[in-house]
């Protein structure tokens, strides 16, 4: 960096538009290193204009709008000036004094300043000024005040994150038992009145039971899916009797569940769950309340009366001299006749971690380093996040803590925090 001219002495004039120096300030740096600034320069003197009898006092100071902080002085010293100072502290009783750090002859020589200070924010775009004043030139217009071009003080480091790829053996259960959804609300297999053998190709069955495999096998090829359980309903229309009802329900389900396990023999007993609807008044009430049947209501009346129980049949069957219930046997309960409600449930899987890693990075991207941070507290004993917390540090300069999380992520073997780690040491 080019060399600052800091004009010392009033006996020096200008000189081609610039101003003569006893000294000059060379090679100034100020940066920010973990938790300090380092301030660095050159001052060389310059001995065409030294003189003997006088001290050139330089106060160096980081400055940022309202704030400034003073460094450590530097003295340099003519020889007459030494000799006097020196005789003054004998004299008080110091008679050890000497010249010491930043206080020397220079005689044509280089001091090089350093000095480092812990760092406060307001320092991020702090400038670098030098104060100056000769002693024993005999007059009082020997000083001031003077700039000195640094580049920033903080340079925002370059943040290494990269993708983890999740890792079946760290899936849980983010969503449990959710309903597979069909073309169809309600997949319904049919079968023939009385019977439970079921045929693929009678009743447009085929489509049915092609969708629920299809449903079925895409659960098992989908690496964040588990199959939870296929559940079968097995029903009867109500209007046989209640025994024969009652196998028929069992029956319907269990050939059902045959049926898919012939197609997929990895399914086991356990896959499945089998419900005896037994009498499908649930589906009847359905049909009839979406219909425009004539003594509509007074049907709905009859099947949502919790107290006639078994005797809703014969209440049906008396309605109206049985007009609304041979309307319902013709309309109806063919399509009651049926193993209804297949249902496929099923688990959505995540490797919650690697997830979190990820959002987390995105949010680093996007500069929200404290949302970032947050988002990750509750998986802090997972190597998988190591960087990234150390990354959220590093960019809120917290260079510290961000070293730690470094070192724990290189040490699980992470190589992404090399690069971080180099940028802060």
């Amino acid at each position: 960096m080019k060399a600052r001219n800091i004009l010392l002495a009033c006996s020096v004039a200008f000189l081609s538009g610039e101003l003569g120096a006893q000294v000059q300030v060379e090679n100034p740096s100020v940066k920010k290193d973990r938790r300090e600034v380092e301030v660095r320069f050159d001052i060389r003197d310059m001995p065409e204009y030294a003189r003997s009898r006088q001290k050139v006092v330089l106060r160096p100071y980081l400055h940022s709008g309202t704030d400034t902080l003073w460094l450590e002085p530097a003295q340099l010293y003519g020889k007459n000036r030494f000799r006097r100072e020196r005789q003054e502290h004998f004299l008080a009783g110091n008679k050890e004094w000497t010249l010491t750090g930043y206080n020397v002859f220079l005689k044509g020589g280089t001091l090089e300043y350093s000095e480092r200070v812990p760092y406060e924010r307001w320092m991020k775009e702090a400038g670098l000024g030098i104060a100056y004043h000769t002693e024993g030139c005999g007059c009082e217009c020997c000083g001031g005040d003077q700039g000195v071009p640094v580049g920033p003080v903080y340079v925002a480091p370059v943040p290494e994150v990269t993708p983890v790829e999740p890792s079946a053996k760290n899936f849980e259960v983010v969503e449990a038992r959710k309903r597979w959804v069909f073309k169809e609300k309600d997949m319904k297999v049919f079968f023939p009145v009385s019977k439970t053998v079921l045929n693929p190709d009678a009743y447009n069955n085929k489509v049915t039971l092609d969708e629920i495999m299809a449903g079925i096998r895409k659960i098992g090829d989908m690496e964040k899916l588990r199959l939870q359980g296929v559940e079968i309903t097995g029903f009867a229309s109500p209007e046989g009797g209640l025994s024969l009802n009652t196998r028929l329900g069992a029956g319907r389900a269990a050939a059902l569940k045959e049926y898919i396990r012939g197609e997929m023999p990895e399914l086991r007993d356990e896959d499945f769950v089998l419900v005896n609807g037994v009498e499908n008044w649930d589906g009847l009430r359905a049909l009839v309340a979406a219909s425009s049947m004539e003594y509509k209501d007074e049907v709905l009346a009859i099947l949502d009366d919790r107290t006639l129980g078994s005797g809703r049949k014969a209440a049906l069957m008396n309605l109206k001299n049985g007009k609304p219930y041979r309307y319902m046997l013709k309309e109806f309960y063919p399509g009651l006749r049926n193993a209804c409600y297949v249902s496929v449930f099923y688990d959505v899987l995540a490797d919650k971690v690697a997830d979190a890693v990820n959002a987390a990075n995105e949010l680093i991207r996007a500069g929200k380093y404290a949302e970032a941070l947050k988002s990750l507290e509750a998986y802090q004993n997972d190597d998988r996040v190591f960087n990234s917390i150390g990354v959220c540090y590093m960019m809120m300069e917290e260079e510290e803590i961000a070293i730690e999380w470094f070192e724990k992520a290189i040490k699980a073997g992470h190589a992404e925090a090399e690069k971080n780690l180099k940028q802060l040491k």
